[in-house]
């Protein structure tokens, strides 16, 4: 292959920062689509649980309870259900995460990975609708999130190639899940809370990157850095 066409194929990789954080705001939305058939298998899986208390002897003079167990039908449907409202704060704030790893390590990150961590999200809401239906929200919510965590993490170690890239996305993780599952508790104060809380984000996204020339491009990743390579342990 002569210099020409690695020039041009390397002008074709290459692509500005500006750019890719509109693709990455793009990919965000376009992953929000999902979400609504996973709202609407909430809800028939609502109607399904309530139509099944409606059939038990002595309905109406009790509290409706879940599948056979104590569990209220309509905390634990209500509950799942306004989580499914803030999935693009979710997507948003974990994408805006590993877009600003992306930034400040000169590592690029394929659309597709970023695909793969919205598809994790997405059946995050998943996991804890079946977990939900057994052991109650609280619990649900505490083991789906923490797979989930767990799962980013160690896959923004892999992509970074660096554990240290691990250990920095935990907690990072780990308080954006505690901070949904505080506006789900605080209902009066939900929208007060995550104002700030997206506020604050941004601010810190726009503090990190605020040495970034936008108009460059990522580093080019030369052919030896596309051999296997071991975890970086700084």
């Amino acid at each position: 292959m002569n210099d020409a066409s690695v020039l041009q194929s390397d002008k074709l990789k290459s692509r500005s920062m500006g750019v890719k954080l509109i693709v990455v705001c793009i990919l965000a939305l376009l992953m929000t689509i999902p979400s609504f058939f996973v709202s609407s298998l909430v809800d028939e899986r609502a109607h399904r649980a309530e139509d099944n208390a409606k059939a038990m002897p002595g309905y109406g003079s009790s509290q409706q309870t879940l599948l056979g167990t104590s569990i209220p039908v309509a905390d634990t449907y209500r509950s799942v259900t306004r989580s499914m409202k803030y999935v693009l704060l979710f997507l948003g704030l974990i994408f805006l995460t590993y877009f600003v790893f992306e930034a400040t390590s000169g590592k690029r990150v394929h659309p597709a990975q970023y695909v793969l961590v919205g598809t994790a999200q997405i059946i995050f809401f998943l996991l804890l609708l079946s977990l939900a239906e057994k052991i109650g929200f609280d619990l649900a919510f505490l083991l789906a999130g923490g797979a989930t965590v767990s799962l980013l993490s160690i896959n923004a170690g892999w992509i970074f190639v660096s554990r240290r890239q691990t250990f920095r996305a935990f907690p990072i993780f780990s308080l954006l899940y505690v901070l949904i599952y505080i506006l789900l508790r605080l209902e009066d104060y939900a929208l007060m809370v995550g104002a700030v809380a997206s506020f604050l984000a941004v601010a810190a996204a726009m503090y990190f990157t605020r040495n970034i020339d936008w108009y460059s491009s990522f580093p080019m990743t030369s052919a030896p850095d596309r051999q296997p390579a071991t975890f970086d342990l700084k």
